[in-house]
């Protein structure tokens, strides 16, 4: 997924820092709309993130003029602030009608609080002192992976209906995509390059080669996410969810089976 974000950090670097954060998760080429952008080719781009401190109540102006004027119709953005107050409110209210305008598609946002100087908050020499802190650069990256986790194609593949059964393996059919997983875990057995890695880094042991990679027993998956970080297709999708989050912690609870299964 080929990423790009747009920012503006002109006062104390607060929101430079949150897109950096993310940047490095998505790993997207990270621009500054002060510097030139005029050569920017948007349709190279999956994802597009937009970003600024918040100024009087809203996203910077030079910001929502930028974003104005991009070819945005039917392009997946996200959006992000760092602000003073500790409620955000309706303060992206201004930038999300843009983007309506625009006939974007908003897929997420994100803020967070940040050191502020400026009007009263001279007085106490700052506002929210050392913001972004090393907790809101961790949301921010967690932010990304979520951003991650709903854009990969197989994200969708949960919708489909079962076609078959196989070893006890349900098998769905997305296009020319043959999808093995019931569940939780789900890999894409045509762009599966057989290369063995998610075997090797899955804790729980829930890939097994036969004819191909599949995915066994994922009721026992503790939603670690190496499988899929580290499928060099990105042919692996885990559905990440509180209801998996808490079967995993009630089986810890009750019973040993995943601590064995861990150990073998």
């Amino acid at each position: 997924m080929k990423t790009i974000i747009f920012y503006s950090s002109t006062y104390n670097g607060n929101t430079l820092k949150i897109a950096e954060s993310m940047a490095a998760v998505l790993s997207a080429d990270l621009v500054s709309i002060e510097s030139e952008t005029s050569g920017i080719d948007l349709s190279k781009y999956d994802l597009i993130g937009l970003g600024s401190a918040i100024h009087f109540a809203e996203h910077n102006i030079q910001l929502q003029r930028f974003v104005s004027a991009l070819p945005l119709q039917e392009k997946n953005v996200f959006i992000f602030s760092t602000r003073c107050r500790p409620f955000i409110g309706g303060y992206h209210k201004a930038l999300k009608e843009i983007l309506k305008r625009q006939r974007a598609n908003l897929i997420d946002e994100f803020s967070c609080v940040g050191f502020d100087k400026t009007g009263p908050w001279v007085l106490i020499n700052g506002y929210n002192k050392n913001r972004p802190n090393t907790n809101d650069l961790f949301k921010a990256r967690l932010f990304a992976e979520k951003l991650q986790q709903k854009l990969i194609p197989l994200s969708l593949t949960i919708k489909e209906a079962i076609t078959e059964y196989k070893q006890g393996v349900a098998f769905r059919v997305k296009g020319e995509n043959r999808i093995a997983g019931r569940k939780i875990v789900f890999l894409n057995t045509t762009s599966c390059i057989q290369c063995g890695k998610c075997i090797k880094v899955c804790p729980m042991n829930i890939f097994q080669k036969n004819d191909t990679i599949v995915p066994m027993n994922d009721e026992d998956c503790i939603q670690c996410q190496l499988c899929a970080k580290n499928c060099p297709t990105g042919s692996i999708y885990i559905n990440e969810s509180f209801a998996n989050g808490m079967r995993i912690a009630l089986r810890e609870m009750f019973s040993t089976k995943l601590q064995n299964r861990y150990k073998s």
